[in-house]
């Protein structure tokens, strides 16, 4: 069951990270409201729905090396964090499994924290840049290199760990102060 897991995780819907494809396909971030009036369009629409295209791919069949390092750039990054966390998640408990006030547990909640916070506020930034660089390689003028959004979980979870490291480092010194005082 793992392999097939691990498998889905790495072959998903872009390929194995877009790299198994014999094109590279890149999105513009723009939003387009180009009307359909195309009878096929038309006639699946009920009366006063109007139908649109707003994604907008270009698709380059015959790509180059570097075209394709920033097609799995594309991906890789949120692919490098996943895999990251869960290994530092299974690190924290197998430490934890002598008790949660230990120094080791309180230092792998806070690495867990950081690497979460870091990487879910880099990897989309990274894969940002890395489809307006593969778009630039596409179109002319089209790409627009600014700051995308960061979808705010993964670092609020992060965050939430750093505290929550903070309070069992808390709790490791009180309980080294109580032995120490019994």
């Amino acid at each position: 069951m793992t392999g097939v897991i691990t498998g889905m995780v790495l072959y998903s819907r872009a390929g194995f990270f877009g790299l198994t494809f014999p094109h590279v396909v890149a999105q513009s971030p723009s939003i387009y409201g180009i009307g359909l009036d195309e009878p096929a369009f038309t006639e699946g629409a009920r009366p006063g729905v109007v139908a649109l295209a707003s994604d907008l791919q270009f698709i380059d069949g015959s790509p180059d090396t570097g075209q394709y390092i920033l097609q799995a750039l594309t991906t890789f990054p949120s692919f490098a964090v996943t895999v990251g966390a869960f290994f530092l998640l299974w690190r924290l408990l197998w430490r934890a499994r002598a008790g949660v006030y230990l120094p080791q547990v309180a230092g792998q909640v806070r690495v867990l924290g950081g690497w979460l916070l870091v990487g879910g506020l880099l990897a989309p930034q990274i894969e940002y840049f890395a489809m307006m660089a593969l778009l630039d390689t596409m179109t002319v003028n089209e790409s627009f290199y600014g700051v995308k959004e960061i979808p705010l979980i993964v670092p609020l979870v992060g965050l939430g760990l750093l505290a929550l490291a903070n309070v069992l480092r808390t709790g490791v010194r009180m309980r080294d102060d109580l032995e120490g005082t019994v």
